[in-house]
């Protein structure tokens, strides 16, 4: 297993710009698109609630390929599954930009996701392979510097470009810049799992490998918060859009500038964690967040009971985006840490069970209000009440080793 002495500052920063700008690909099949939802649904003459569930094809599409790539990159290694997913990802992409249906639109989303997914894992297992400890926490925040620049730079570019072009130009753009990222792994991203290191089976001790995981009580009890994280902000991100423009009448490039300054909140979560995790204990991070986030959502469902301005809403959902934001590191570091030689099965399971929640949640979404932030936060507030909970009793702060 390669160790972080051995990696030189010039070695560091090129995993860091091309595992975090392949990342980028999983937010970018996302992000550039929540613009364009009420668009796209005039587009192909299907009712607004239909594209939120193209919403749920690409949890899914995420869940599989996180289910397929990191068991397969911890028998044959890390570099092929990667390659394989961003060509994938261009394919996806291309057929996005090309579908003359809602079927086939559903269809390329979910192979997007797939795609995305897929090279999101294993570039996190790739981390796991050269960092470990406060270390690996460190590290994932720097690739994390490049990859949320996607979350910010997806929804404001794709609500600018909507007014010189449509959602199909967005779709080529992406495909584009996926082509330059695959050239660029090809090039310059190297194995990073020895042969020694490597499982002899793929699929036939895929399942051994889940086991063995599902047994650190402490690891499962992050898999279950990881997944109700990724329901309270999937409700942000499926219903905002329809909300803000059915409540306050915004535009879809004045939407698409509130959720850039939304995925910027969380891009600046993600750096904060990871500086307060060499001060504070990361598990001790997740008990406060998850008791602020209850607090957001409980107040968001108070306010809709009336009229409440739009900057105190936004402010309420900028907030709760941010504390999302912090919690991304502290789970990564804390889920792979006691995990090293099966970091790709790790990472995979805390992907693919994260992905499932918000697909399964998806028909949920759609019975939640358009009108106001009501569901919102409900949805918020409930997901967070029993991650505390689950912090509480499950992983036991109490008994989680530092990281170091």
């Amino acid at each position: 297993m390669v160790t972080s002495p051995s990696i030189s500052q010039r070695e560091r920063w090129k995993y860091i710009l091309i595992i975090g700008g392949l990342q980028t690909l999983q937010p970018f099949s996302l992000d550039p698109y929540l613009p364009s939802g009420p668009i796209i649904a005039r587009g192909f003459e299907v009712p607004d609630s239909l594209i939120q569930l193209t919403l749920s094809a690409l949890t899914l599409g995420f869940a599989l390929g996180q289910l397929i790539a990191g068991p397969l990159s911890d028998s044959i290694g890390r570099r092929r599954p990667m390659l394989i997913g961003s060509v994938l990802y261009v394919l996806a992409s291309f057929l996005v930009a090309l579908a003359p249906n809602i079927e086939l639109f559903f269809a390329s989303r979910f192979i997007q996701g797939v795609a995305g997914a897929a090279v999101l894992v294993v570039g996190n297992a790739v981390l796991r392979d050269l960092y470990d400890g406060l270390p690996l926490l460190k590290i994932m925040g720097r690739v994390l510097l490049i990859q949320a620049l996607a979350w910010f730079i997806g929804p404001f570019a794709g609500s600018q470009l909507l007014q010189f072009m449509d959602w199909r130009g967005v779709s080529a753009i992406l495909a584009t810049y996926a082509i330059l990222m695959l050239i660029a792994a090809i090039k310059f991203l190297p194995e990073t799992l020895k042969h020694e290191d490597r499982r002899d089976q793929i699929f036939a001790g895929m399942a051994m490998r889940f086991v063995h995981v599902l047994k650190d009580r402490i690891y499962v009890g992050l898999v279950i918060i990881s997944m109700l994280n990724g329901i309270s902000l999937w409700a942000y991100l499926v219903v905002t859009p329809f909300v803000l423009t059915n409540q306050y009448g915004l535009s879809p490039a004045e939407f698409g500038l509130l959720l850039t300054m939304n995925s910027f909140g969380a891009y600046l979560g993600v750096q904060v964690s990871s500086k307060l995790a060499q001060r504070v204990p990361a598990q001790w991070i997740l008990v406060g967040l998850h008791v602020v986030s209850v607090v957001i959502g409980v107040v968001l469902l108070v306010l809709s009971a009336g009229n409440p301005p739009l900057w105190l809403v936004a402010g309420l959902v900028w907030l709760f985006v941010f504390f999302f934001g912090m919690t991304v590191t502290p789970i990564g570091a804390l889920s792979l840490a006691p995990h090293g030689n099966e970091a790709g099965t790790a990472a995979s399971l805390l992907a693919v069970l994260g992905s499932l929640a918000t697909a399964i949640a998806g028909p949920f979404y759609t019975t939640l209000s358009k009108q106001n932030m009501s569901g919102v936060g409900l949805t918020i507030a409930a997901a967070h009440a029993l991650a505390l909970l689950t912090m509480v009793t499950i992983v036991n702060p109490r008994k989680v080793p530092t990281l170091k």
